[in-house]
C-alpha cells in the first residue's frame, strides 16, 4: 500500500494498481493477487490462500524474500541450530540495528521530525502490539500515543488500521495452522 502498488477498500477488498513492485519481497505478493483474476479480492482470500494452501511454496516464498531482504539490510543474522530430528535454520536479529530503529521512532516522535507514512505505522504496531512497553518509558509511551490520536483522521491512519487488521488476521490463522499441525502429530 506504501508503494501504491494496491488498495485495500472499505469493504477490505485489495484491488491491484498498475504499478508493479520494484522489491521482490512485494512482487511475489502482488503476483499471488494478479493470478487471483478478480478486479477486488477479499483480503481474507488471500491470506487463506496464502496460509492454507494445499503447498506452502507461496508463503515460504514470501518469507525467504522477506528474509533476504533483511540479511542484504544486515537486520538480521541465521545460524543452523541441531534439533531432535535435523538442523533447524534460527534467525537471529541484529540488537544494534533493532535499538537503531527504536531511537529512530523516539526521534521523530518525540522531537520535531518529519513522520513519514511507513513510520507512523511501524509506530502504529508496535504499539498496538505492546512491543514498546519494555522499551519506553511512561512519559515516552504518553507522548507516542499523543501523536498517533493527532493522526487518528489521517489517511495514514487508515492503512495503519488495515495493517493491524491484516495482522490479526495472519495471526489467527498462524495459530490456527500450528494447532492442527501438532494435533495431528
Amino acid at each position: 500500500m506504501l508503494d501504491e502498488n494496491l488498495q485495500i477498500n472499505d469493504k477490505n477488498k485489495v484491488i491491484l494498481n498498475d504499478k508493479i513492485p520494484t522489491a521482490n519481497y512485494n512482487k511475489k505478493l502482488y503476483e499471488i493477487i494478479k493470478d487471483m483474476k478478480k478486479e477486488e479480492v477479499p483480503l481474507k482470500n488471500i491470506l487463506t490462500f496464502i496460509c492454507y494452501s494445499f503447498s506452502s511454496k507461496n508463503l515460504k516464498s514470501i518469507v525467504n524474500t522477506l528474509k533476504e531482504k533483511m540479511l542484504e539490510d544486515k537486520l538480521i543474522t541465521l545460524e543452523s541450530k541441531k534439533s531432535l530430528f535435523d538442523n533447524k535454520e534460527v534467525v537471529k536479529v541484529d540488537g544494534s540495528k533493532f535499538m537503531n530503529i527504536i531511537e529512530e521512532v523516539k526521534k521523530k516522535f518525540l522531537g520535531k521530525g518529519t513522520l513519514t507514512e511507513d513510520l507512523i505505522l511501524l509506530a502504529s504496531l508496535l504499539n498496538s502490539t505492546r512491543f514498546l512497553k519494555n522499551i519506553f518509558n511512561k512519559y515516552e509511551k504518553e507522548e507516542l500515543a499523543n501523536k498517533l490520536k493527532e493522526i487518528k483522521d489521517t489517511e495514514v491512519a487508515k492503512k495503519v488500521k488495515i495493517a493491524q487488521s491484516v495482522i490479526s488476521n495472519m495471526s489467527a490463522m498462524i495459530t490456527v495452522m500450528m494447532v492442527n499441525a501438532t494435533s495431528s502429530v
